[in-house]
């Protein structure tokens, strides 16, 4: 492994991505056309330095509390059954910059959450080839970024049938920024739980307390006291279009964005126009199946002035987005209602001409 320069793998990415230090990239929503994102346009998020891996001698080796201790390289697993899942990932931090007091870490807006088709073989798949024994209960994963990149999973997350070992994304081989050879993709999970660049899988008979468990992706309320660990991520909806600050034409007018949720499929999305005093419901245009955030729509008639439009979702499972997040210490898991303020222009006076 080597550490190359950040502009290798840069070059890859849409030069139109908001750049939040070295490696860490956010795709402003507005940039968005359809329900899967381009990898070109996926943000980037990353811990560590971002590595480059050759997939010539690349392995993956699986220990710990198994029958048959086992290393498997890239063609061992192409040659097992794959799958394909379109699949959200959220960083857990996302929309960190919508918490009041302001927490420390990225101050990722929106922009750390995007929708792709991955393709590899199912996590439990493989397990299930080195015999994990009865008393296993958590999946411990290695980045190749860092020695230090260690996260645990709990079994039961990791042998759900979407949860995949990923080699494919967007029905390409992974490039560098986004887990090139091989990563973990678990959907609806905080996307700390998704590997990059994974190493190793090693089964053990109790929870991970290592950095990125235990120190790191927990939620500490104002005294300081742990009250959970980022797993499954909030129900949550965006608006994509129109932007924030914009200046749109008064009639006729559309809003637009995604929602999704960890805990479930979305079930409605609803839009205020008039800054969260009353909700109507928006039209969901586009399922990519249960593990995919939806695209939604709603066609309103736009009157001169200012104008804060707000949206929010809620799930299969009953969940409906809040007006206030629980704020946590280290600003986890934002998914308030966060209004979108925009002009709409006056119309021209008699004798006055549109500009």
């Amino acid at each position: 492994m080597t550490q190359p320069p950040a502009q290798d793998w840069r070059t890859l990415k849409d030069e139109r991505l908001v750049p939040y230090g070295e490696t860490n990239l956010g795709t402003p929503l507005e940039l968005l056309e359809d329900i899967v994102v381009p990898t070109e346009l996926f943000f980037v998020r990353s811990n560590y330095r971002v590595p480059t891996v050759d997939p010539a001698t690349w392995r993956l080796r699986i220990h710990g509390l198994v029958d048959r201790p086992l290393e498997l390289g890239l063609a061992d697993l192409r040659a097992l059954p794959q799958r394909s899942v379109v699949a959200v990932i959220e960083c857990s931090g996302n929309s960190r910059s919508g918490f009041e007091p302001a927490t420390p870490g990225t101050p990722w807006r929106h922009d750390a959450v995007g929708n792709a088709v991955w393709t590899g073989v199912g996590l439990g798949d493989v397990l299930a080839l080195a015999g994990p024994r009865p008393e296993s209960v958590e999946v411990i994963s290695q980045g190749a970024d860092d020695p230090l990149m260690r996260r645990g999973l709990p079994l039961r997350a990791a042998t759900e049938p979407d949860t995949l070992l990923a080699l494919q994304m967007n029905g390409e081989d992974l490039v560098a920024a986004h887990g090139a050879p091989a990563r973990l993709v678990v959907p609806g999970w905080g996307g700390i739980a998704s590997t990059k660049w994974v190493t190793g899988l090693e089964l053990a008979d109790q929870r991970w307390d290592g950095l990125w468990n235990a120190v790191e992706y927990v939620l500490l309320d104002e005294s300081g006291q742990e009250t959970g660990r980022v797993e499954e991520m909030p129900v949550k909806s965006v608006i994509a279009r129109p932007a924030r600050a914009a200046e749109i034409d008064p009639g006729p007018a559309t809003v637009s964005g995604y929602a999704w949720s960890g805990h479930g499929q979305v079930a409605t999305v609803e839009v205020s126009v008039d800054g969260g005093h009353s909700y109507q419901p928006a039209t969901v245009v586009e399922r990519a199946g249960p593990r995919a955030w939806v695209r939604w729509s709603y066609a309103w008639v736009a009157e001169p002035g200012p104008i804060r439009l707000t949206a929010r979702a809620t799930d299969t499972a009953g969940r409906t987005q809040p007006e206030v997040a629980v704020w946590n210490a280290k600003g986890y898991q934002m998914n308030a209602i966060m209004g979108v303020d925009v002009e709409v222009r006056r119309r021209p006076g008699r004798g006055q001409m549109a500009r």
